[in-house]
């Protein structure tokens, strides 16, 4: 006798499965082709040298390194309605359509940074940084936010507003690695393209030491030229205890090396003629 299976009532497991999964990309439902166009911007990166590893060793002084290089950033885009910044933990970009403003900025925290570099007397305290500049397309939240539905922007709107993305910001990231410490790489795509009735960079790295008519100079500030020369000078000093205890810092001497040479060279350059 055939035992016949009583008629199905509902949908199988793996039906239910895809009805969900149709559900849920349903629900996070993008068209990336209404997206706005993007804008042309400068980008910044200043990133803390060797974070990883300080991290992995301790927690107070990796601690005191991001919250200065934060504050230091909020610093100097104070008042400044035409910066966006964007943190990632131990290194932040910045974004503007004003190269003026790039450089007024990324000066700001490198004079304030290299300050504390020099007055912090213990050197396994000290703490090394540098960074990139590109120029390029770039999606920022309002623009990124137009491929939502209507209904769902608002919902999500603070957070894309903390969402970049385009060639600058990857542009900007690897060129930091051409810097030496307490440097600033400037790509190519800097140097080739400029908004309309400015000019591009003119160098691979930026002197951000120069006096320029367009950026200000901190109050109570020693000249910058001599602040770079103590700078350098205290650097040379910190790769010297760095060589003499490299067992405690994960890295390589060749690195060192590379660093040192690339420090001496920086500090000496001139602006073109």
């Amino acid at each position: 006798m055939t035992v016949e299976k009583p008629p199905r009532s509902g949908p199988s497991p793996e039906e239910q499965v895809r009805i969900y999964a149709r559900r849920q990309r349903e629900r996070y439902r993008f068209d990336s082709s209404k997206i706005a166009r993007a804008e042309n911007v400068y980008v910044a990166w200043i990133d803390l040298m060797g974070a990883g590893h300080l991290m992995s060793v301790s927690l107070e002084k990796p601690a005191n390194a991001l919250v200065r290089l934060h504050m230091a950033v909020e610093h100097a885009i104070a008042k400044k309605t035409s910066i966006e910044t964007l943190p990632i933990n131990d290194g932040v970009f910045i974004l503007s359509q004003h190269k003026s403003d790039i450089e007024q900025v990324v000066r700001s925290v490198m004079i304030d940074l290299s300050s504390i570099f020099i007055s912090t007397p213990d050197p396994q305290n000290k703490v090394l940084l540098r960074g990139g500049i590109a120029f390029g397309p770039v999606y920022r939240g309002e623009a990124i936010a137009a491929g939502l539905a209507a209904g769902k922007r608002e919902k999500h709107k603070e957070a894309l507003s903390r969402v970049a993305f385009g060639p600058a910001i990857i542009q900007a990231y690897r060129e930091e690695g051409a810097a030496p410490p307490y440097g600033i790489a400037v790509h190519e795509s800097a140097r080739s393209f400029a908004p309309p009735a400015t000019t591009p960079f003119l160098m691979t790295h930026w002197l951000w030491w120069l006096t320029h008519p367009d950026l200000e100079h901190p109050d109570g500030a020693p000249p910058l030229t001599v602040l770079k020369e103590v700078l350098c000078g205290d650097l040379i000093k910190h790769f010297a205890w760095l060589r003499s205890t490299l067992l405690l810092h994960g890295l390589p001497a060749e690195k060192l090396t590379q660093w040192e040479q690339m420090a001496q060279q920086y500090f000496r350059l001139r602006a073109p003629s």
